[in-house]
């Protein structure tokens, strides 16, 4: 295949440190790249992707104040910013294994550390854009949900260029479930396994029987998993997906544990982490696991107000089992500020905010508080700032108003 002609590719470059850009824009210079444009901020580099499509976008890990890359990464994959025939890589100086893996997560193209040379910058990026330029049209499908026309072309791609064989395998497997076509996406990976042993092969195994309602297959999949690959954080969830179909639900919070302890800086597991945890009554691990979320969630596309509320929920079944430290209602306070800065315009976040607090101070015996709050309440609700309450909530109420 001809080497990728960068001249006629358009770059991002994303990059908060003045002499790192510098140097990184001047080696894509070097490669042949004419349209370069940079942001030196994730916000920036968003704005940019909502309205321009680009072949490489180079991206750092620590971006400053605000978003950090992974964070980044984690809104342009949910926000389908970047398309599957852009090259996405990484560039960061970090080594600790959270940094890391939260990147990884997100599945960016390629990942590169600092420092690195020239040489080897221009290296990894013609392997990644010679393998988009052969799967260009399998991505075209995958971006436009054409998953049967993925599949086609994903075979001729395969059998043209035997290197890419895995890599096409996967896809298919991958379309195949999209496709609700399980026993077809079985029969792949379970070829795919036994040719190359590949832990994706094996959690496309998993994810086939969990569809397919096998569910003790399924668990012994993801389990081998976890075993045999511990830092693949993806089977930790799906084990404890599992495990929850099952109705193992204090097992399944345990492995959803040890999936936050390698990769922490998941917002979504945190939250999951969280809600488990209420489940199974254990209120510490679950504010625990919110107070991360909600720390998580100031940066992420996922910062939304359940996040918070959910938090404080959990400080209030913490109260509710007995006393508990000041730090905790200080962890309350906290969070509940923060609801006033971001949430509070919505008239159904502020009454379940009133509601929580009155529930807080209810807990801590504390009714002239609990009373005031009331008040505050209800004169929102006449105002119209605050939604009216369901019934749902007045029995909530009736309840704490009931205790002595």
């Amino acid at each position: 295949m001809n080497k990728p002609n960068f001249s006629d590719k358009k770059a991002l470059l994303i990059e908060d440190m003045a002499e790192a850009r510098i140097m990184q824009k001047k080696m894509l210079n070097d490669f042949g790249f004419k349209s370069i444009e940079i942001a030196m901020k994730a916000e920036s580099a968003i704005e940019l992707l909502r309205t321009h499509t680009y072949d490489v976008i180079l991206s750092d890990y620590n971006l400053g104040n605000g978003k950090d890359g992974q964070q980044l990464l984690e809104e342009v994959r949910h926000s389908h910013l970047i398309p599957n025939t852009s090259t996405y890589l990484m560039v960061t100086a970090e080594t600790s294994t959270e940094m890391v893996m939260g990147a990884i997560e997100y599945a960016p193209d390629g990942y590169i550390t600092k420092p690195f040379s020239q040489a080897m910058l221009e290296r990894r990026l013609l392997k990644l854009m010679e393998n988009k330029e052969l799967l260009l049209k399998v991505n075209k499908a995958l971006d436009s949900g054409d998953y049967t026309t993925a599949i086609t072309e994903a075979k001729a791609v395969s059998n043209k260029h035997p290197a890419l064989q895995s890599r096409c395998q996967r896809i298919i497997g991958d379309a195949l479930i999209s496709l609700e076509r399980y026993d077809d996406a079985l029969s792949i990976f379970s070829d795919s396994r036994k040719d190359s042993k590949m832990p994706w092969a094996v959690f496309g195994e998993a994810k086939c029987h969990y569809y397919l309602n096998k569910i003790d297959k399924a668990e012994a999949k993801f389990r081998q998993l976890t075993l045999d690959n511990k830092f693949f954080v993806s089977a930790y969830d799906w084990l404890a997906k599992t495990l929850v179909k099952k109705g193992e639900l204090d097992t399944a919070q345990a492995v959803l544990v040890d999936a936050v302890g390698r990769s922490p800086k998941n917002l979504l597991r945190q939250i999951e982490l969280g809600k488990l945890s209420m489940e199974v009554h254990d209120n510490l691990m679950a504010e625990m696991s919110f107070r991360r979320a909600v720390f998580l969630a100031k940066h992420s596309c996922f910062n939304e107000a359940e996040v918070y509320l959910q938090h404080m929920a959990s400080i209030v079944a913490l109260a509710r089992e007995g006393d508990i430290p000041s730090r905790q209602v200080d962890n309350f306070q906290t969070t509940l500020s923060k609801v006033h800065q971001n949430f509070f315009n919505s008239p159904e976040v502020r009454s379940e905010a009133y509601l929580l607090e009155m529930e807080l101070y209810s807990a801590l015996g504390d009714k002239k508080t609990m009373n005031q709050i009331e008040e505050v309440m209800n004169h929102d609700i006449e105002s119209g700032q605050a939604a009216a309450l369901s019934a749902t909530s007045q029995r909530r109420i009736d309840s704490i108003k009931s205790l002595k």
